[in-house]
């Protein structure tokens, strides 16, 4: 339990770690500045102002790149700019949360700001004060995975050949209907050729996802619930709210106290929730029964002795 709280906070492997990191130091140093904002308020009260501000916009921003990656257009962005749109539309939203209820609450509470009047003069006033800054900063933090995304892309036109064991599409994919085909399509024109198409597993790390294959992994901006959508021509499940499965890439599943772990053929290991271990147990019995009886069909009778 203490190992799976470890990378889910860790900064350097976890894109919530990081966010919350990010927003500590930039909290902290905003505090230590003292910008005008804040001025007349001591050093943690400072640090709690800023500490707010931070968070709220980090959220709304995240939850906008969520929304927004869910849309078919929308997801079709090179990812910076993508990433640069939700930038602009979070400003908005933040400037707009600030206007009715962050500023006005600070005030309630502290008497140390005089918040911007309720109007269009006033959103204008926030956008100004804080707008191009908060859309930078949005930016700048999604800069290093955007920069992983590019050299993946770089890598492949480079010339690197995929592996040559692994099959350029995924079976499932030739006979999909028409709408489920585009949107595997779309999933798997995303990846680098150097990882094949055969997907054991896939993990969301918000708006970040991790795809899992045969030959490797790889970072791509897509939501968990689109790449979810796109994978249903291909026998798999949902097994946590973050991960879902191949089911023929299943190797086992093993308890530890509480714990349930699904361990994949190329030995990653991932979670089972509680509410999918059911579901999941059910599959694979059904999945290893049908294996039985393909091999019993393989096995041809013995023929009868001649008398």
């Amino acid at each position: 339990m203490l190992d799976d709280l470890v990378v889910h906070v860790d900064p350097r492997h976890s894109w919530t770690g990081y966010l919350v990191a990010a927003g500590t130091i930039l909290s902290f140093g905003l505090a230590l500045s003292e910008p005008s904002a804040s001025s007349g308020l001591g050093l943690p009260a400072r640090f709690v102002f800023w500490l707010a501000h931070v968070a709220s916009a980090l959220i709304l921003y995240e939850l906008t790149q969520i929304t927004l990656g869910r849309i078919a257009m929308f997801g079709h962005l090179p990812p910076v700019f993508s990433v640069t749109m939700v930038g602009v539309v979070g400003a908005l939203l933040f400037s707009t949360f600030n206007l009715l209820l962050l500023d006005r609450i600070v005030f309630l509470i502290g008497d140390v700001l005089d918040p911007e009047s309720i109007s269009i003069a006033g959103l204008m006033d926030e956008l100004r004060d804080s707008g191009a800054v908060s859309v930078l900063f949005w930016v700048l933090l999604n800069s290093p995975r955007l920069i992983m995304i590019a050299e993946q892309k770089n890598a492949d036109e480079a010339g690197e050949p995929p592996p040559a064991e692994v099959a350029s599409t995924p079976p499932d994919a030739a006979d999909a209907p028409s709408e489920a085909g585009r949107l595997l399509l779309d999933l798997l024109s995303r990846l680098p050729r150097r990882i094949g198409t055969d997907i054991v597993a896939i993990s969301a790390e918000l708006h970040y996802l991790r795809v899992y294959t045969l030959a490797g992994e790889a970072l791509i901006l897509m939501s968990f619930g689109r790449a979810v959508e796109a994978l249903g021509v291909i026998p798999g499940q949902t097994i946590h709210r973050s991960h879902w499965i191949a089911v023929a890439h299943v190797a086992t599943l093993e308890s530890d106290g509480n714990r349930v772990i699904c361990r994949l053929d190329t030995g990653l290991e991932l979670p089972v929730s509680r509410t999918y271990r059911p579901r999941l147990r059910a599959t694979l019995a059904g999945r290893d029964h049908q294996r039985v009886l393909q091999a019993a069909g393989r096995i041809a009778p013995a023929p009868n002795p001649v008398e």
